[in-house]
């Protein structure tokens, strides 16, 4: 069993997919933090009644979560660990301003870079 896990993770993503399995990936909802995601849950995998989603949760992600476990989950609350990061470092620039603290230089510099 984990003789082809190493393989599988340097795999890369099909093209519908946010990570290749066994990849990291960023859940934006609470609790949040990081997952691994499994695979793509498809009507005929689903644990639920595929009544259960709408056309807009596709496509669903199987997500093991730290607290929640093994999960099937919409994927708009999933984004790459990269983008979070980007996201994070722009709304902590935000933050700052609306708090009247000047902003560091090095976290302009991040966010400029994150543009290019």
């Amino acid at each position: 069993m984990y003789k082809n896990m190493e393989k599988d993770i340097l795999n890369q993503p099909a093209e519908n997919e946010i990570a290749p399995n066994g990849g990291l990936i960023w859940q934006s909802r609470m609790p949040g933090g990081v997952c691994i995601y499994m695979g793509i849950v498809t009507k005929e995998t689903t644990k639920h009644n595929p009544a259960f989603w709408t056309e807009q949760d596709e496509p669903v992600y199987l997500i093991l979560h730290p607290i929640e476990g093994l999960i099937e989950d919409p994927s708009y609350y999933y984004t790459t660990l990269e983008e979070a990061e980007k996201y994070s470092r722009r709304r902590w620039r935000y933050e700052m301003e609306q708090a009247g603290y000047e902003v560091p230089e090095w976290l302009q510099k991040e966010i400029e870079n994150d543009n290019s």
